[in-house]
């Protein structure tokens, strides 16, 4: 979802408020679970039949501070501390923001708000042209899918932000942010700023640590949930680099790293770029990441990951 303005309007189908007015279903990752087919096979009310021009369409609109490419996610019935029972819509943009809206539409102001952002402290969004790449502009801030711990009661989104130091240069962080969904409040001690080293080779093949870049690194990909982590993965801005196509994985209840992989140490290149993440069989809990622009000679083989 990709919406050019400033002042951005999510609208929400009428049809989704039949029988008593509330929802039921839930939407705690993208494209509706781990699977990533896109496909909600619980959906019992929408038929060919109610989807029309008559009774299925926009019925109102919320404004937002910026672009917004994450997939919306909703949890109903969450208790927000004096402001009752709620069914929460969560909306993450482009200018680090992240909005929990009463999904009923029965206000345009946000039960929460949450900014990483703080212009007195100079830490702002990172900017279209500081990584070479038109495709997102004029902000980069939060990009991807949060994925939400029902259990936990909690969201877990990864930002992007730059931060002025007193001789006027910038510095780049990504980090990894767990808010409580009722009240927006950061927890377990965080965030964590996104930190990694891998052995590999340079250009000239000599052997040496890559660290992560978090300039260069573009977190695409939503954020998977699985066995008690926080999987995220990364890939290139219109391929300027070097990049390497990182797997880093959180633990969800303390946030320490709980694993670390490289797809291409000693190639560069080999992202995961795609949408959704690598896809996660249920029984197994391994990952099998598809690549792409593997640079051969050296192109990274085809990895599985246990978690």
């Amino acid at each position: 979802m990709n919406h050019r303005a400033s002042l951005l309007l999510l609208g929400i189908a009428l049809a989704a408020f039949l029988a008593d007015g509330s929802l039921h279903a839930q939407i705690l990752t993208s494209q509706y679970d781990n699977a990533r087919t896109g496909a909600n096979l619980k959906e019992t009310i929408l038929t060919p039949q109610n989807v029309n021009s008559k009774q299925f369409g926009k019925i109102f609109t919320l404004p937002v501070d910026g672009d917004i490419y994450a997939q919306p996610l909703y949890v109903p019935n969450v208790e927000i501390p004096g402001q009752g029972k709620h069914n929460v819509l969560f909306v993450a943009t482009e200018h680090d923001t992240i909005y929990a809206f009463d999904a009923e539409g029965s206000s345009p102001k946000p039960l929460w708000r949450v900014s990483f952002i703080d212009e007195a402290k100079s830490i702002l969004t990172v900017h279209a042209r500081d990584v070479h790449c038109p495709f997102i502009q004029p902000e980069i801030g939060v990009t991807s899918t949060p994925v939400i711990d029902l259990p936990a009661g909690t969201l877990y989104v990864l930002a992007r932000t730059r931060k002025r130091d007193a001789s006027g240069e910038w510095h780049y962080e990504q980090k990894l942010h767990a808010l409580a969904i009722n009240t927006g409040a950061e927890k377990f001690g965080g965030p964590v700023a996104i930190r990694a080293k891998a052995r590999g080779r340079s250009f000239l093949l000599i052997k040496s640590d890559l660290d992560f870049d978090p300039l260069l690194e573009n977190q695409r990909a939503a954020l998977l949930l699985v066995n008690g982590k926080v999987v995220i993965t990364w890939a290139s801005s219109c391929d300027v680099g070097p990049y390497y196509g990182w797997i880093i994985a959180y633990d969800a209840h303390t946030l320490a790293q709980a694993g670390i992989v490289n797809l291409s140490p000693d190639a560069a290149a080999s992202g995961r770029a795609t949408q959704a993440p690598p896809r996660t069989p249920t029984a197994t809990c391994i990952l099998f990441p598809e690549t792409e622009n593997s640079l051969p000679p050296l192109a990274a083989t085809i990895m599985a990951t246990a978690l």
